[in-house]
């Protein structure tokens, strides 16, 4: 069962889009998945992956974030989040928990993240943590040294005050994307960084919805994200919840599978001892739409049921 619906942002005179995936039979729901997408993308990038999560008995929420998909209102700029920043996205998160934890109360509840999402869901995690059962983080980066995050902020904040904080730059697009594509050259589009799937690379670059330039406040959000779920504070007030990291092992924002190990690396020294890693050989970026993502959907699947099984045992 699929249906879309729209709530109140926390940014005044916005609304946030979302598509909900459900089991035909509510008495079959086992637990309440919500997916935050990634940077320049949008919810329908997930559909496949949600309605697998609904035929093995998940209820599934994911909202377009501020700024991007459908949550764009006339008037607003994609890649702009708001003068909030990613707490606005991370309140609309939780809006959206509190509606789908009201409309199946005590179901376990599982936050999953890509790319952008996985940073939101690594800020989401710690803010509230006590309310999940798990969480997935899927391309998401290692802890990034407080030097380059600092310069980078640097450049986006003149940039903001020469430009003002709706305008773009194409050097953020040249530190980021442009920069993750050169590891496959010689190119065949400026996505091949995306998977080995040329059909998936191709729907991503024609969508008009997905790899556009974000504002350079968007850029300055998104590296004050970083910042945060780098640091020593993070790693040590995130709780202890069963917790997977996958990555495409050929992954160039997770540096080839050292990031997300370094990052698990970091939990287990700070005493997290439920934290999986997951390493896809030859994947890239986005492992939910690479050639082998059945098997990825199976791997997070499976990995969801071993804690329900753990809950119910207990």
């Amino acid at each position: 069962m699929e249906r879309e619906l729209s709530f109140d942002s926390c940014v005044d005179s916005e609304r946030i889009f979302v598509r909900m995936f459900e089991p035909k039979e509510q008495e079959n729901i086992r637990a309440v998945v919500q997916i935050a997408h990634g940077m320049a993308e949008h919810s329908l990038e997930y559909v496949p992956f949600c309605k697998y999560l609904a035929s093995n008995g998940f209820a599934v929420a994911i909202n377009d974030h501020l700024g991007h998909g459908k949550s764009v209102s006339t008037g607003s700029a994609y890649g702009y989040f708001g003068t909030g920043g990613t707490d606005n996205l991370i309140g609309d998160m939780h809006k959206l928990a509190c509606m789908e934890q009201g409309a199946h109360p005590g179901k376990p509840y599982f936050l999953i993240g890509h790319d952008m999402g996985s940073l939101l869901a690594r800020e989401y995690s710690v803010r509230y943590g006590s309310d999940l059962s798990g969480a997935v983080y899927i391309g998401t980066c290692g802890p990034v040294p407080d030097p380059i995050c600092g310069v980078e902020l640097r450049l986006a904040s003149h940039m903001i005050r020469k430009k003002g904080a709706l305008a773009h730059d194409p050097i953020f697009k040249c530190l980021s994307t442009q920069q993750y594509n050169k590891h496959f050259a010689p190119n065949r589009t400026e996505n091949d960084w995306i998977s080995r799937d040329e059909k998936a690379v191709d729907q991503y670059t024609g969508d008009p919805l997905c790899g556009f330039d974000l504002t350079v406040s968007g850029y300055r959000d998104i590296l004050e994200l970083q910042r945060r779920v780098s640091s020593a504070q993070w790693f040590r007030l995130v709780p202890d919840i069963p917790t997977l990291l996958c990555s495409g092992d050929h992954d160039p924002i997770g540096e080839n599978g050292k990031g997300p190990l370094r990052v698990a690396q970091h939990l287990h020294r700070a005493g997290k001892k439920k934290v999986e890693v997951k390493l896809y050989p030859g994947a890239r970026h986005a492992v939910l739409a690479e050639t082998n993502s059945q098997e990825v959907f199976e791997e997070i699947i499976s990995f969801l049921q071993k804690i329900l099984m753990e809950s119910f045992s207990e």
